[in-house]
């Protein structure tokens, strides 16, 4: 009896370090799992917050670069302009200045604050809205109005070096002339502001380039509500504001506007939108739920951190597609196109291809006439019937403006090319409804280059379709051009050659 209740004894002692062993290690895997649903749904806090926040900062510096460049793209509109440019000559045109030229800088386009700068750094004329006043005498720009015009002079020159066109002279197409832009933050007035400069040319060259050209336009656009406002519409930031001078205290959404001379002007600030506390509250009661329930609470957290990667994920996604895509139209941008481009590069000379560089014309009096709504339903319409016309045989890219390039890769011969060009030339002719009922037509003209007869590489590629964009313009618009073979051109120094090249004179 005594060996029965040892027995007994023993088994109830063992059976309760069982239990004590089972329950220990399900309270050490509850601590462990809760720990570690804890520390992975802290660690999906702060990586949301971060990655939150450093996709508010990117898209933010996008927004005020796209602010400086539609800046720019309103200057061009009366900076790129034969009238304008001899409004400039000496004698000054005042009344053209005065009546044309800041008043549609103020009405039109609502820049307030106007400066002309001559080639000798001196103010021709500035303007505080439509109020100008034009220097009885020679009189220095403030410096840091001077150094902008300075620069934009010498990007002006240094893009028409590098030109191999026959316009090199007077004309530049809008992108590149968006490129030549030069902007800088300064105190104008007392006030922080955004100054942003354009070279002033002519844009048919109905015009004697006598002395030393070109003279500058900068406009000041300050930092206030407006502004802010503008800035604010794309991005939808909570108390979006800007302050002037330095911040008091460091905050993670600070974005510092530094001065020309290296100071501080101010910074902008938001309150930053963290989605990782929303992360952070629907896993808590999960996690208490774990204590109970562990394959519960393993799987529910699994089911929550597969919707967070799933959501980070779409989120890249969509941040991926607009960082290679045009906003307006949809179509790919000038960064996809040149990845695009360098793939096909590599496949030379085995495999070639063909560019198209394409320019519409007669599209700037839609937007002078419509505006800029109507000409962009024109551009929507425009890249639409590029998709329809080559289908999923070509890449088709907006590079900005009115110019697109289509990459194709997909051709049998010169004679092909030439008959896809005068179809899509057919396609671009119907005229197109801008509402209202209002319809507009507009003219295309094409530049071709081969590869690898035309270039084994993107720049030679691209310069020999702009070069042949540029004849076909030369010749009338709505045209079509190919360009020579990199070997006609290097055995010729006469421009003739590419001018006389075409699918007939390759075939004999």
């Amino acid at each position: 009896m005594g060996q029965s209740y040892v027995t007994a004894t023993s088994r109830a002692a063992t059976g309760r370090q069982i239990k004590i062993w089972i329950f220990g290690l399900a309270v050490l895997l509850i601590v462990l799992s809760t720990a570690s649903l804890t520390f992975i749904a802290h660690l999906a806090w702060k990586e949301a917050d971060r990655r939150s926040l450093e996709g508010d900062k990117l898209r933010f510096t996008s927004a005020l670069n796209s602010y400086q460049r539609l800046v720019a793209m309103d200057q061009t509109d009366m900076a790129q302009w034969d009238e304008t440019f001899m409004a400039l000559q000496r004698p000054l045109d005042r009344d053209f200045i005065e009546g044309q030229l800041v008043a549609e800088m103020w009405e039109q386009f609502d820049l307030e604050r106007t400066f002309i700068v001559s080639t000798s750094g001196d103010l021709v004329a500035q303007a505080l809205e439509d109020n100008v006043r034009f220097p009885e005498q020679a009189t220095p720009a403030d410096p840091v109005i001077r150094e902008l015009a300075k620069r934009t002079r010498e990007s002006f020159e240094t893009r028409k070096r590098q030109s191999n066109s026959g316009f090199a002279e007077w004309y530049l197409p809008q992108s590149v002339l968006l490129d030549v832009a030069n902007s800088a933050f300064a105190t104008i007035d007392g006030k922080p502001a955004l100054l942003v400069a354009v070279p002033i040319l002519p844009d048919y060259g109905r015009v004697r380039l006598t002395g030393e050209y070109p003279a500058v336009l900068v406009n000041a656009v300050y930092f206030d509500d407006i502004l802010v406002a503008e800035l604010n519409e794309s991005l939808n930031y909570r108390d979006l504001r800007f302050h002037v001078g330095e911040p008091a205290n460091k905050h993670p959404t600070n974005h510092l506007i530094w001065a020309a001379d290296g100071s501080v002007l101010g910074y902008f600030r938001w309150d930053q939108a963290k989605p990782g506390l929303h992360i952070w509250l629907m896993a808590l009661p999960l996690i208490l739920l774990m204590t109970a329930i562990i394959s519960i609470i393993a799987f529910a957290a699994a089911t929550r951190i597969s919707r967070l990667s799933n959501s980070l994920e779409e989120s890249e996604r969509k941040n991926h597609h607009f960082a290679n895509h045009d906003a307006l139209t949809g179509l790919p941008n000038r960064h996809h196109f040149s990845d695009r481009l360098a793939y096909s590069i590599d496949s030379l000379p085995e495999k070639g291809f063909a560019l198209f560089t394409c320019d519409l014309d007669r599209f700037k009096p839609i937007n002078d006439t419509y505006g800029h709504e109507a000409g962009d339903k024109v551009l929507c319409q425009v890249a639409a019937r590029f998709q329809t016309h080559f289908g999923k045989d070509a890449v088709v890219c907006r590079i900005g403006g009115d110019e697109f390039i289509v990459l194709l890769t997909a051709y049998s011969s010169l004679q092909e090319l030439e008959d896809l060009a005068d179809q899509l030339k057919t396609s671009m002719s119907v005229p197109m409804d801008i509402g209202h009922g209002e319809k507009v037509e507009v003219g295309l003209s094409i530049g071709i280059a081969t590869a690898p007869e035309c270039g084994l590489n993107d720049k030679d590629l691209i310069r020999m379709a702009d070069m042949a964009l540029y004849r076909a313009k030369e010749n009338g618009r709505n045209a079509i051009e190919f360009a020579a073979p990199l070997y006609l051109e290097a055995t010729s120094g006469d421009t003739q050659t590419n001018r006389s090249f075409s699918p007939r004179t390759a075939a004999q």
